[in-house]
């Protein structure tokens, strides 16, 4: 099994987190959704784990919680 270490990308949540930033999109990998479709829109992070991170919608309480292993992510953008 190889070692694959979420440092750089799992702080940068992290800090998502803090500021509660609204990330506009995010892409991922094997995605059901059409080429350039986002996979989710208008989340903010909720929790960030040792590979994952957990997002909901912004504005909902709670409702819409998306857990998402950080080596599937291809793309956000803020």
């Amino acid at each position: 099994m190889a070692l694959v270490h979420f440092g750089l990308y799992r702080d940068l949540f992290i800090r998502y987190l803090r500021e509660q930033y609204v990330i506009a999109e995010v892409f991922l990998m094997n995605s059901n959704q059409p080429p350039g479709t986002p996979d989710l829109t208008g989340v903010r992070v909720v929790e960030v784990g040792g590979d994952f991170v957990v997002f909901s919608q912004a504005g909902s309480a709670g409702a819409g919680l998306y857990v998402v292993p950080l080596d599937k992510i291809l793309l956000v953008e803020l």
